[in-house]
């Protein structure tokens, strides 16, 4: 049985706007200046610790000062998670068409374990996940394998049989890492040029795309 691999932010959901608040608010909560949410869509990508990292001052970014914006974040993440964060167009219909199919469907994300089970929760109650996984303490993130290798392993899937879709050259590596088939998405937050360049074995401009593709 075939399966398909989704990132989640820039992939099946549109999460810029809220995370770009949620960023900005902890930012201006500790002085430091904000940033345009357009400025986002590079700072995402590898994991909360990360954005915060990316989104400060480089002479403030030390352990305990990006340590401290983490616990900030999470905090008003949480409450806000779904402000303005929205499914991008057709990735229903996508999902749906998948399991009608047969496809075995899966979300692996960087973003915190928490947060990714809460929102495929609640932006995809009509559709049964095989397994979503977000990041999780003691495992690396992507564009480790790890979370991939996971997924095959629990789903019983090989690797010649699984196909990962993202929108970032950390989702390409991951998927090349693996040995597993690359798509990558071009409507969420990085170019085609970067899918391309890292490794992108198939390109698509729209989520139903991908029912042609396969």
């Amino acid at each position: 049985m075939k399966l398909i691999i989704f990132d989640l932010d820039g992939t099946l959901i549109n999460t810029l706007d809220d995370l770009a608040a949620s960023c900005n608010h902890t930012l201006k909560a500790h002085d430091f200046p904000t940033h345009p949410t357009s400025d986002y869509k590079m700072f995402v990508g590898n994991g909360i610790r990360t954005l915060v990292e990316r989104a400060l001052p480089i002479a403030s970014r030390n352990d305990e000062t990006i340590d401290r914006l983490k616990v900030e974040f999470t905090r008003y993440y949480n409450l806000h998670a779904k402000d303005m964060t929205q499914p991008y167009d057709d990735i229903v219909p996508l999902l749906h068409a998948l399991k009608n199919h047969g496809f075995k469907i899966s979300v692996a994300s960087n973003k915190y374990h928490e947060a990714v089970v809460h929102l495929v929760d609640h932006y995809f109650s009509t559709i049964q996940f095989d397994l979503v996984l977000g990041h999780r303490d003691n495992h690396p993130a992507k564009p480790d394998p790890d979370i991939v290798f996971d997924t095959l392993r629990v789903l019983n899937v090989g690797k010649e049989d699984c196909y990962y879709i993202g929108d970032s050259s950390v989702d390409m590596i991951t998927a090349k890492c693996a040995g597993v088939t690359a798509v990558g998405a071009t409507w969420g937050f990085r170019s085609e040029v970067e899918l391309r360049e890292n490794g992108a074995d198939h390109i698509i401009h729209h989520p139903l795309d991908l029912l042609n593709m396969i």
